[in-house]
């Protein structure tokens, strides 16, 4: 079990009193993300008090930078389903009919950490909140985000987070390396860093689109740290079905982004039960090289 190295300084800072405790636990864990300086709590925005900028709170958000919004036709369809379908979008439309085999990214993050007694965020959470425990970052302000920001710039102080996960985000940060020493620097010693990254995946802006990374590659994103737990969360049957969803809205469209956007739903809705066959490759070792995504969990030294 983690044991938070922040339990003094959460009492530095009283927390506004309608928030979520898992979000009020965060308050005194916060700082500029510009200058790292401490940030003072008002009751419409956070000031830094060394470079005097200011964050405002809206809606129970806390915002350090304007919202993303969608460039690639995709992207702007997925992103209009995030925000009318909520949870229901993940629960159906990437755990079913997406060509990918589904994956429970909140039980994988259960398996190494309590978010009831742990400081664990949820990075590029998109509008899908996992546990009521896990505060939420994302660079748009769908419902379920508590922060808006930048994975580059991360809002917390140095050594304050026991975990932070993140699902499919990695890989549309421009600066991936910046990101992770991001994520090392807010991490605090011997805690977690629970990260769902594609490999062989086709491109998909959101708004993004600049890496992709193997098994061995994931595990130098945070050198020196200990590898806990690696594998392989889709297998080939799912890496053929991707492909082949891709290859036919890319040549059914003929070059019109909305058409193959609309094509690619299309097929999915046709195709995707064949993903299901993944089971008996998904996890094993020696398919992890064929593997569209794959986990990796790792401890940074104490």
């Amino acid at each position: 079990m983690l044991a938070s190295s922040a339990t003094t300084a959460r009492s530095a800072v009283e927390p506004v009193a309608s928030w979520p405790a898992r979000l009020a636990r965060l308050v005194p864990l916060l700082c500029c993300p510009t200058c790292k300086g401490d940030l003072q709590a008002g009751s419409d925005a956070f000031r830094c008090g060394a470079c005097r900028k200011s964050y405002p709170v809206r809606r129970g958000k806390i915002y350090f930078l304007e919202p993303l919004s969608a460039e690639d036709t995709l992207d702007s369809i997925k992103l209009r389903l995030k925000r009318y379908l909520g949870a229901s979008y993940y629960k159906i439309g990437v755990n079913i009919l997406a060509p990918s085999y589904p994956f429970n990214y909140g039980a994988a993050i259960r398996k190494h950490v309590d978010a009831r007694k742990e400081i664990v965020v949820d990075l590029g959470c998109g509008n899908n909140r996992v546990s009521e425990d896990i505060a939420t970052l994302d660079a748009n302000d769908y419902d379920a985000v508590d922060i808006v920001a930048s994975l580059e710039a991360l809002p917390f102080k140095n050594s304050a987070i026991d975990a932070l996960c993140s699902r499919s985000v990695l890989e549309h940060v421009p600066d991936l390396m910046l990101a992770c020493s991001e994520i090392a620097r807010c991490t605090r010693p011997g805690g977690l860093g629970i990260h769902f990254i594609p490999f062989m995946f086709p491109f998909h802006a959101s708004p993004y689109d600049f890496h992709r990374v193997t098994h061995v590659g994931a595990t130098r994103l945070f050198l020196g740290w200990d590898l806990i737990e690696q594998r392989g969360t889709a297998g080939p049957i799912s890496l053929l079905l991707i492909c082949f969803n891709e290859f036919i809205a890319s040549l059914l469209s003929m070059g019109n982004s909305r058409v193959k956007a609309l094509v690619y739903l299309a097929v999915c809705l046709m195709t995707f039960p064949i993903k299901f066959l993944d089971v008996v490759f998904v996890g094993r070792k020696s398919f992890i090289g064929l593997a569209p995504t794959i986990l990796t969990v790792v401890r940074k030294p104490g």
